[in-house]
């Protein structure tokens, strides 16, 4: 692990996301199905919105390797239909599409997508590349809590589980490639910095989401 992606993590620790008590109680198996599919309903939002942020970044970046590893990551999303993957888990839960798109929106999970928007327009390069370092980084360890508690508790897998495959494999080298590009743009200890900001405000913007999704379904 990079000497950034360790000051990063650093960082992170505070809204490590294994921990929130949404997530513990999906590993421990005491969400219902209806628990999981309201979440599948919030998320979304993060997951639909997620390329655009990518490209916006892309599209700020000087031409180069930091630019080059941005669109690579927004390759894969596109390319995989990473929210259509997403719609297929929460079909897997009872969920339709159509469903989905239309549910109410928490005012958690806007303020997450709006807050990682804002970055990915008007924040600082580190800053920005920061946010998403501090989503991606912890994405994997997440993924395969995920994938367990589906198969184990709620008899989910396969195509249902496939979004939670395709990222614990796919944010082990995203994660690694956004640290190398924050390596790339910063120049100093300040913009390192600020970096390190970026990736608190990330996990804290995440912790937020599962906040509202926790406090909607009475999870504790």
């Amino acid at each position: 692990m990079s000497d950034v992606a360790l000051r990063l993590d650093a960082q992170t620790k505070g809204f490590k996301l294994l921990e929130h008590p949404f997530y513990v109680a999906w590993s421990e198996g005491r969400l219902t199905v209806e628990d999981l599919s309201f979440y599948s309903e919030q998320y979304f939002r993060q997951v639909e919105a997620f390329p655009s942020w990518l490209g916006t970044l892309a599209g700020r970046l000087p031409q180069g390797e930091a630019r080059s590893i941005v669109k690579e990551n927004l390759a894969d999303e596109v390319g995989d239909d990473h929210p259509g993957l997403w719609l297929t888990f929460a079909e897997a839960l009872g969920a339709c599409a159509d469903r989905v798109r239309a549910s109410a929106v928490e005012p958690e999970t806007s303020s997450c997508v709006e807050a990682f928007a804002d970055a990915a327009e008007n924040a600082s390069l580190p800053f920005a590349l920061g946010m998403l370092y501090g989503y991606e980084s912890q994405t994997p360890a997440v993924a395969a809590t995920k994938i367990e508690g589906l198969k184990t508790h709620y008899g989910i897998e396969g195509p249902g589980a496939r979004y939670f495959e395709l990222h614990g494999e796919l944010d082990v080298e995203h994660s690694a490639e956004m640290a190398r590009a924050i390596g790339v743009v910063c120049n100093d200890d300040a913009d390192l910095a600020e970096a390190e900001a970026g990736a608190r405000a990330g996990a804290a913007a995440i912790w937020r989401l599962l906040d509202g999704v926790a406090r909607v379904r009475q999870v504790a």
